[in-house]
């Protein structure tokens, strides 16, 4: 009996284990064949070029990415040929979302509002109301809305801005003619400079460089009232959006469940996290920020229209608008709200001071009062790292970057922020572990 069990344990220590694959190294792939078995794989893939290049006209990204993972997949075992396919699908996925985003537009719309309103169908859940209940009340009151300032507002805001327009072409044509009628002309010709000559050079090289740049502006204007226009006139995004947002509202906790069952189960605790982390983050921002900015908008329309400012409902959106941008904004719209003073009826000094203070007293009133209050102190960034973020998003994606360079880079600085103190074995929000454990 004893034999028996001994021999029994040598043939298991003898047996091989099954072991899990490895990863190889892509030069142990020749190593492992033959002299002729690698002509022969050198001669396939030389004829394999050849028949791409003479059906070039013909491939799509669908047959190169299907090609790459056909002649890879059975090399998965190497980690070179994993890489490779890896990066085609990364490749081949952003092509994709590129050639699809007319199409995705108006999800991505409607998931934005959804995200925003989201926090208001919570609040009325937590009170036994049905989500749909409250999704279809926001919707139609959005509707309402967007209707009212379509026919509304936005009609008299664009009559505004081609008053400004006038105004400032008659402007520098007054100005103009207020130059050669001056007495500076009488002392030029004293020192025996040619009036002629400074007439012909401001003609022909300042006054053509001016009106470049100023129908370089107008067009990128008119461009972007164009696409806006486009965009609002299509009928198809107009209802699309509505459904989709109130889908959205809807099923939203649904998505998100069915969005952390995409990662694994081991990684699904940690994405949670972070998802939650970026909605603490980024949520609160984005609807402060909107609060605020639509306060703004308010104040500047009123405040303007009682002090008799022309121009007052599109300083008021303009307002409204570059308050979502820090800094930058508050410089543009106290330059355009003195410039647009200055056009005003007399007294023209009193509305110019009145103008520039009252923004820079709302300004006040927002960073001392409002911002804490409704914002909060969730981002937390140094003011050097915002305006070089504004920069280099403005550059890269233009006014959009502007909009969305703040939450992106605290979103960007929260991630860091966790991976050093994984690295370092820290808790990175000790505040929040000690008002758990309290």
């Amino acid at each position: 009996m004893e034999k028996r069990q001994a021999s029994k344990k040598s043939a298991d220590t003898d047996s091989p284990e099954p072991k899990a694959p490895q990863n190889l190294r892509w030069d142990s792939l020749f190593t492992s064949h033959g002299r002729i078995e690698i002509v022969l794989l050198v001669g396939g893939v030389l004829l394999l070029m050849v028949l791409i290049y003479t059906i070039h006209e013909i491939l799509s990204p669908f047959l190169a990415l299907g090609a790459i993972i056909f002649i890879l997949f059975p090399l998965r075992r190497y980690v070179l040929a994993r890489n490779i396919m890896w990066l085609a699908i990364v490749l081949f996925s952003l092509w994709f979302l590129n050639a699809i985003a007319t199409i995705l537009a108006p999800f991505v719309v409607s998931m934005i509002f959804a995200y925003m309103l989201n926090p208001v169908v919570d609040l009325f859940e937590s009170w036994k109301i049905p989500r749909w209940v409250t999704s279809l009340v926001l919707i139609l009151l959005f509707i309402t809305s967007f209707t009212l300032f379509l026919f509304f507002v936005l009609p008299i805001a664009l009559t505004q801005f081609e008053g400004v327009l006038d105004t400032v072409s008659r402007l520098v044509n007054d100005y103009r003619d207020t130059i050669w009628d001056s007495h500076l002309i009488k002392i030029l010709e004293r020192y025996g400079i040619s009036v002629n000559e400074l007439r012909n050079t401001f003609s022909n090289q300042l006054t053509p460089r001016f009106e470049d740049i100023l129908k370089t502006v107008l067009k990128g204007l008119g461009s972007l009232m164009t696409s806006i226009s486009g965009f609002i006139t299509q009928i198809f995004y107009i209802v699309l959006v509505p459904f989709l947002t109130f889908y959205f509202l809807t099923d939203f906790p649904k998505i998100g469940h069915r969005f952390l069952l995409l990662f694994p189960r081991r990684n699904r605790d940690q994405v949670e996290d972070y998802l939650r982390r970026g909605d603490d983050l980024i949520g609160h921002y984005l609807r402060g920020a909107l609060t605020v900015a639509f306060l703004q908008g308010i104040i500047v329309a009123i405040l303007f229209t009682i002090v008799g400012i022309k121009y007052a409902l599109l300083l008021g959106l303009l307002a409204c608008v570059f308050d979502l941008v820090p800094y930058f904004g508050l410089v543009a719209i106290m330059a355009l709200s003195a410039v647009i003073a200055l056009f005003s009826d007399p007294p023209v000094l009193t509305k110019l001071s009145i103008a520039v203070v009252s923004i820079a007293v709302l300004h006040m009133t927002e960073i001392t009062f409002l911002s804490p209050k409704i914002i909060g102190s969730k981002v937390g960034l140094h003011p050097l790292l915002i305006i070089l973020s504004l920069l280099i998003f403005m550059y890269f994606l233009g006014f959009v970057g502007l909009l969305i360079a703040v939450p992106t880079t605290a979103l960007t600085i929260l991630f860091i922020r966790d991976w050093e103190a994984k690295r370092r074995s820290i808790n990175p929000y000790p505040e929040e572990s000690s008002a758990s454990d309290a």
